[in-house]
């Protein structure tokens, strides 16, 4: 069966269809030609760029390219499942790991092929990180996030690239000025190709994919750019999925991932100093059971949040936020999402939590509940949840809220870590996106002070306001001001 066969028995949506027809006789001129694909949850991005590796498999035989990528663990982690079973698919590929018991297979993973398999023009020094295939295609994992500088000297015939988002733009000089090995030796436009898939974006990383998007407007021989949205790939998706994902999904999450909308970044922010790559690192453990919890709340009344974190050492490691916008139950606020959290982490090894947040909700006139002759404020309530569902607690609210210059100076000393003895943040970009959108949405005044004002606007969904970012400062004042190790019981943190 020829490679046209095969791939018109492969059902595609129309997006996946767009793409590779483009890469396989729409994309002819001469040199690196670009193609890329960002798509949400559910769109067919994955099953586009396994496809793809199939088809230069039969049209570049003995040629080697990289697969470039944040760190190979992670690759290796994240990518792999996802491959092997759209090759496995005996409707799709049929194509099968190599057993080296039996001799038979298809491909073989992170070792030397068999002795009788072809090689490629310019063989690997080491194969520990290559997909090989018999005809001496090559496919070698390139890891840019400590050493990018090391991938200078390679002779690519091809880049393919996976979460074009976590991809810094200095990485893609580098990058792109590879892809130069055998001219002439092929004639299929997938020769010398820059092909790269990506989850969307929440706010300014990978920014240079869209710029694709606009070159393939006037280029249309050269770059080719689709964006896939869930509803895309309908057809091979369960009835009910994009209503699951309705439910199951914050409404930030729903409207990038699923609706596809971009999200950018206020131009004057509060943090300028805040990098997604550098501060939401995706191969990063954020979470062990064996740890106690910290949290930091925000209460207001429509809107109640916090972020969940587990400092090691000098690494401020944010697990993930949480919040709710109506109560439930006859609860308040502060209750309701106390429960949230406690049911979330009902399963925790550690059950020692230490809450602390703004100091409003340590106000006796914050209380809401009237008991036993005196009025419980919100961090009362809202750490009384963790007592009763059996958890060792630690209340330590805040009794000053950092303010203006000196707050701004702060953040940005740590989030700019130019002193190596100072705390580092990490957010975990999974667990936490709004948190991160918070961070990247927040404007700042002349004066240096935080511009709250989207707190109040219907028209901004409050987990995009600048709720999240106060857990953030608030958590980052408390470790700062406490230093190391945690303070007793009942201590009053006060700045003043």
């Amino acid at each position: 069966m020829s490679l046209l066969d095969k791939i018109q028995n492969v059902q595609v949506n129309n997006k996946q269809a767009d793409f590779l027809e483009a890469v396989m006789f729409n994309l002819d001129s001469q040199g690196v030609k670009t193609a890329g694909i960002v798509g949400g949850i559910g769109s067919g991005k994955s099953v586009a760029l396994a496809d793809l590796i199939m088809i230069m498999k039969e049209e570049l035989p003995r040629a080697k390219g990289q697969f470039a990528c944040i760190t190979i663990t992670q690759a290796k982690r994240s990518l792999m499942p996802g491959l092997k079973a759209t090759w496995s698919d005996e409707n799709r590929w049929d194509c099968k790991p190599y057993n080296w018991d039996t001799g038979h297979g298809d491909y073989v993973l992170w070792r030397e092929p068999p002795k009788n398999w072809d090689r490629p023009f310019q063989e690997p020094d080491d194969w520990s990180n290559c997909i090989s295939f018999p005809n001496g295609f090559v496919v070698e994992l390139c890891a840019y996030k400590l050493t990018p500088d090391i991938h200078r000297g390679r002779n690519d015939d091809f880049v393919i690239m996976d979460e074009g988002l976590l991809f810094k733009r200095e990485w893609l000089k580098i990058l792109i000025g590879r892809i130069r090995a055998n001219k002439g030796k092929f004639h299929s436009n997938l020769h010398w190709g820059f092909y790269f898939f990506s989850s969307p974006p929440y706010g300014t990383s990978g920014e240079w994919m869209f710029e694709y998007e606009e070159l393939a407007k006037k280029h249309p021989d050269k770059y080719f750019f689709a964006h896939i949205k869930t509803k895309d790939n309908q057809a091979f998706l369960p009835e009910d999925y994009i209503d699951n994902l309705r439910e199951t999904l914050t409404d930030l999450e729903f409207d990038v991932e699923v609706e596809g909308n971009r999200l950018g970044k206020t131009p004057k922010t509060f943090y300028p100093a805040f990098e997604l790559l550098k501060h939401c690192p995706a191969d990063l453990e954020y979470y062990t059971q064996h740890r106690p919890l910290e949290i930091s709340v925000d209460f207001n009344a429509h809107f109640t949040s916090c972020t969940i974190w587990q400092p090691d050492g000098m690494e401020l490691k944010q697990v993930a936020d949480a919040f709710v916008k109506t109560p439930k139950n006859n609860k308040t606020m502060a209750e309701t999402l106390a429960e949230k959290v406690v049911e979330q982490y009902g399963n925790h090894g550690k059950k020692t939590v230490y809450i602390t947040g703004d100091r409003n909700g340590g106000s006796k006139s914050a209380g809401t509940k009237f008991r036993d002759g005196k009025w419980l404020t919100l961090f009362d309530l809202f750490s009384e949840v963790f007592s009763e569902a059996g958890w060792e607690v630690f209340l330590q609210p805040l009794t000053y809220n950092l303010e203006g210059t000196e707050k701004f100076f702060l953040i940005h000393d740590i989030l700019s870590e130019k002193n190596p003895d100072e705390f580092k943040v990490r957010i975990n970009p999974v667990q936490a996106r709004s948190t991160i959108r918070s961070i990247e949405m927040t404007p700042i005044h002349d004066d240096y002070s935080k511009d709250k004002s989207s707190e109040g606007k219907a028209s901004t969904p409050q987990e995009q306001a600048t709720h999240l970012s106060d857990t953030v400062d608030y958590y980052i004042t408390w470790k700062k001001k406490q230093g190391l190790g945690h303070l007793p019981t009942g201590f009053d943190i006060d700045f003043i």
